[in-house]
């Protein structure tokens, strides 16, 4: 699993601020809303998806399952 958001954000802008001195503003701004996307995804409920595709006799064609 990857590291924390918030350490992340913290790591990013540490390296924003000691690789280019110049475009920090468009910089900070994508990591912002980054961030906050990531940190709305980690707070919402796992999601359970199933998909299966029968043959017309009824066997499994395909059975697909991300958990």
């Amino acid at each position: 699993m990857g590291m924390h958001p918030l350490h992340e954000a913290a790591m990013r802008l540490a390296d924003i601020g000691f690789s280019r001195p110049r475009s920090k503003t468009k910089d900070l701004v994508g990591l912002l809303l980054c961030h906050g996307a990531r940190a709305w995804r980690s707070s919402q409920s796992r999601a359970v998806i199933r998909i299966s595709a029968r043959t017309p006799i009824g066997h499994a064609a395909v059975k697909i399952r991300l958990q």
